[in-house]
């Protein structure tokens, strides 16, 4: 439980975890007690995390599903059509190690079509590759955001920081 301080509490709140991969992250949000959690990535990936779900028993509260970054603000997950719709905005968006090459335009259009200003959490795990992945990062993205910023690492494992905040605009 240490390893969560810093995090925000996902229960009874509405998930999505962005270039899910496995899924991992989104699978322990559904474990902890968050409302529904979409698990997202390209269209390939979808079986792989559809596995997962059923192999965690997370069925009833987890889904996996395509989500193209392009198109990110035409889906229904978007910030806008939640309120057209009536729905709460996103509580937390997870991003784990998304941020792997400099000019990401997509990533930042996808957050900001999720996010809703003030309300949606982002949680923003970064390992950085090169120095223009850390310029994007510090130039594009975290100028969007207030938040803090949580270290976590060993001389084994390398370092990982994990970006926590909510958009500002």
């Amino acid at each position: 439980a240490a390893g969560l301080a810093g995090l925000p509490d996902v229960r009874g709140r509405a998930v999505v975890e962005l270039g899910a991969g496995p899924g991992l992250p989104g699978l322990v949000c559904g474990r902890l007690g968050a409302s529904e959690v979409a698990l997202t990535d390209r269209a390939e990936l979808v079986p792989l995390m559809a596995r997962n779900v059923a192999l965690n028993g997370l069925e009833a509260t987890c889904r996996s599903e395509a989500l193209d970054w392009d198109q990110a603000s035409e889906s229904p997950l978007a910030a806008a059509r939640r309120s057209e719709a009536g729905l709460p905005p996103l509580g937390v968006l997870l991003a784990a190690d998304v941020v792997y090459f400099e000019e990401q335009d997509p990533l930042v259009d996808a957050l900001l079509a999720l996010m809703a200003p003030r309300e949606t959490t982002l949680v923003l795990a970064y390992r950085e590759r090169t120095g223009a992945d850390r310029s994007y990062l510090e130039q594009t993205i975290l100028p969007k955001l207030d938040y803090s910023r949580l270290d976590f690492g060993s001389p084994d494992r390398g370092h990982c920081e994990i970006y926590v905040g909510r958009l500002v605009r």
